[in-house]
This record gives C-alpha cells, sequence and structure tokens, in this order.
C-alpha cells in the first residue's frame, strides 16, 4: 500500500505559570509565601540544601522541617472543621487521607555548592535517584536551597525524574536571586563546555529571602550585581544611573539600597522570559546573553576559577568594546560602563584576555550553542542593543586591545 503524502501542522501554545515570592525568613513555620507556593503540592518532599548555604545557616533542616510540619497542622485542623461541618460533603477518611494529600518531607540532602555540583551527571542523577528512592512523584516536589549552580543542578535531576517532578528554587545569592532563579533553564557541564546538558523546565515556584544574602562572602555578593548592569545595559537605562549612584552602597552592603536594585533587575530578567515571545529559545535571538558568550568561555578556560558574576563583568566590558570596534556605540559610553562595574568592585580584565584565539573560539561554541546562526546583542546606547550576526578575528582583537587600555585609564 502506498500512503498518500499526507502532513499535520497544528500550533498549540501552553501555559506557563512563573510565581516568584520575595518574604522575609521565607522557611520559617507559617510564612505565607511558603504555604502558597505549596499549596498545591501532595505527597513527598525532598530537599537539597547547597553545602556552603547548611554551613552558615546550621539550624536551616530543622526550619525546613519545622516548615512542613506547620503545614500539615494547619492542614489537619482545616480537616477537622470540615469533617464536623453539617454538609453532605463532610471529609469521611480521617487524618490519614489528610497527610497523604498533604505535602510531607521525606528527605534533606546536603550536596556541593559552585560549579562541583554541575560538574557531570554526577548530582543531577542524585536528584533523580533520591526522588525514587523517597517516592516522590510529579505531583510531589524538589526543593533546592542555594545558589545558581545548585538550582541548575538539582533543577535538571527534577526534571528527568518522572519526566518532570515540580521544582522549588530557594535561591541564596545575588545572582541566583536577581537572575538565575528566574529563568527557566537547567543544566550540567560536560565535555568542557559550560551547560552542555539540560532542558527547559519552568520553576513551580520561587521563594526570595534576603536574610540569605547577609552571609554572602564580598565576592559572591558583588558578583550577582553584574547581571543587574547587564539587564540594566540592555533594557532600563535609569536601573543603569541608578546603579552608578548607590555603587559605594552596594559595596558596603546596604541592604536597604541594594534590595530594590536586586527585585528590578528579577522583574526585568522574568518580565523578558515571560512576555518577550521566546521563553524557551526556539529562535537564534538571545539577549539576555549579552556578555555571557565570553564569560562562559573563561569560566571554562579557568577551570571554574572565575566565577560566574565576575565572568560575565569581563564579558560585559568585552562586549561594549566590540560594539565601538562595530561603530556600534561611541567609546566614552563603553568607558562609562567600565568604569561602574570598577566601582561595584567587579574585574573587567583578565591575563586569560591575552590568549585571544583561546576566548575568540567561544564565538564558534555559542554559534554551535545557538543551532547554527551567529547572533549576539551589542549595545546602541545604554538601554539599547543590536544584534550583531558576525564579528571578524581582527575586530575582537581590536576590542580586546581597547579593553585592557580602558581597564587602565578608567581604574583598576
Amino acid at each position: 500500500m502506498n500512503w498518500p503524502h499526507t502532513a499535520w501542522s497544528t500550533a498549540c501554545s501552553a501555559q506557563l505559570q512563573h510565581r516568584v515570592w520575595w518574604s522575609d525568613r521565607v522557611l520559617a513555620p507559617g510564612n505565607s509565601a511558603f504555604a502558597a507556593a505549596l499549596a498545591q503540592v501532595h505527597g513527598n518532599c525532598v530537599a537539597f540544601i547547597d553545602s556552603g548555604v547548611a554551613q552558615c545557616w546550621p539550624q536551616l533542616s530543622h526550619e525546613l522541617m519545622d516548615a512542613f510540619a506547620a503545614l500539615q497542622q494547619t492542614s489537619m485542623a482545616s480537616a477537622t472543621i470540615t469533617a464536623h461541618a453539617p454538609t453532605n460533603n463532610s471529609f469521611q477518611h480521617g487524618t490519614d487521607s489528610v497527610e497523604a494529600c498533604n505535602p510531607v518531607l521525606a528527605h534533606i540532602e546536603i550536596i556541593p555548592g559552585g560549579e562541583a555540583c554541575k560538574d557531570g551527571l554526577q548530582y543531577a542523577q542524585c536528584v533523580a535517584k533520591i526522588c525514587f528512592d523517597h517516592g516522590v512523584s510529579r505531583h510531589g516536589a524538589v526543593i533546592a536551597i542555594g545558589g545558581g549552580a545548585v538550582l541548575d543542578a538539582v533543577g535538571f535531576g527534577a526534571a528527568i525524574a518522572h519526566r518532570g517532578v515540580r521544582m522549588i528554587r530557594v535561591p541564596t545569592t545575588t545572582l541566583a536571586q536577581d537572575d538565575s532563579a528566574m529563568g527557566v533553564k537547567c543544566g550540567v557541564n560536560m565535555f568542557g563546555h559550560k551547560n552542555a546538558l539540560g532542558c527547559f523546565a519552568t520553576p513551580w515556584a520561587v521563594l526570595c529571602d534576603e536574610q540569605f544574602l547577609s552571609t554572602l562572602p564580598l565576592q559572591h555578593w558583588l558578583g550577582g550585581f553584574s547581571e543587574a548592569v547587564k539587564i540594566a545595559l540592555l533594557k532600563d537605562a535609569p536601573l543603569f544611573e541608578q546603579l552608578e549612584t548607590c555603587a559605594t552602597h552596594i559595596v558596603s552592603r546596604d541592604m536597604k539600597v541594594a534590595a530594590p536594585i536586586l527585585q528590578r533587575s528579577a522583574w526585568l530578567h522574568r518580565e523578558h522570559i515571560v512576555n518577550g515571545g521566546d521563553p524557551f529559545e526556539v529562535g537564534s535571538a538571545r539577549p539576555l546573553d549579552h556578555g555571557h558568550w565570553s564569560a562562559h568561555r573563561l569560566e571554562a578556560l579557568s577551570s571554574f576559577a572565575v566565577p560566574h558574576g565576575q565572568a560575565v563583568s569581563i564579558g560585559i566590558a568585552l562586549d561594549a568594546c566590540l560594539a565601538v570596534e562595530l561603530n556600534l556605540l561611541d567609546q566614552s559610553v563603553a568607558a562609562r560602563i567600565i568604569r561602574l562595574l570598577q566601582s561595584l568592585q567587579l574585574p573587567v580584565w583578565h591575563s586569560l584576555l591575552e590568549s585571544t584565539q583561546e576566548i575568540f573560539h567561544g564565538l564558534e561554541q555559542f554559534r554551535q550553542h545557538l543551532g547554527g546562526n551567529f547572533a549576539i546583542p551589542l549595545l546602541t546606547a545604554i538601554g539599547t542593543s543590536h544584534e550583531v550576526t558576525r564579528i571578524s578575528a581582527q575586530d575582537f582583537r581590536k576590542a580586546i586591545s581597547m579593553l585592557r587600555t580602558l581597564a587602565v585609564s578608567t581604574g583598576i
């Protein structure tokens, strides 16, 4: 039998719900944001805590257990009221069924923080196995408490278990709160490449709590503001000016000044993902990756000795110089950008940039990552950008030379 030529094509859209709460002491028993995030979660849950966070917050595991216990008590009280209500639909099966429906914390695991947990599949597989070992279903949840790397690795493990277990993120660094926790991606490093394996998986909930930022080492505190600079350069000139005005307060860790900037950065990142028209990056445009192609290459070449936030800062400075070389941006604006990064005590230069060919190879890796079509956003002014589809090796070498000069002339 010869099949007739047939083609089926239907445009489908999946509803994307992206929920974020900012709250004080988000894991304290009775916290309304925590209760809301788990309101539709049923059955067993497991939690993974960044080892650095666990060290700084030794009571965190107990707080999390108490938070789940408070949810049980609230539900038991509600069930008791329902059971005594004079209605034909009164609850018939006692407290066992209530407990079966409510979220239950079945296990807590401490895992390494930083890029160590993203090095290969070990910890992602660990997450998936623990889900099976402790009976976590697709209606349960995996809770990740830590920095962006932990959210990435744990998120990937949750995404591949049962083809997707609900993921609740509790970001504990500036970088995670103002950028990575807002995203819909997760993954691990493999084959010498950053985020070589991963997937898109929208978090069930994101719970941000500024108390975790108080124990960050200064380097990690400052690193997250590189993402705030990036999103300001792309989308919000007034935010860039605010960063210039507030840089000294940010360096001194003034949370009253820093918190609104972190929240604004988070909102802009989330807004682009939710309303930018391409949350799962089907197309080639990647505006949020400004400064990132070289940052990822620097991280890999340094064996991740250069933290992501600091690498992004260098990448932003390099992209500003590239924009000048391509006649998109005035050099005075590039110098202004570099001054801001330096005033935030973020690096704009690394000796690895002298390995021009090795860094330039990052462009080819980025092109492959995009699927063959090269496109990176470069600035035309503060707050606006233009998609560039070609950068020559000569332009790149000139940008490196310019950055070396500006890095010295503007400050550090």
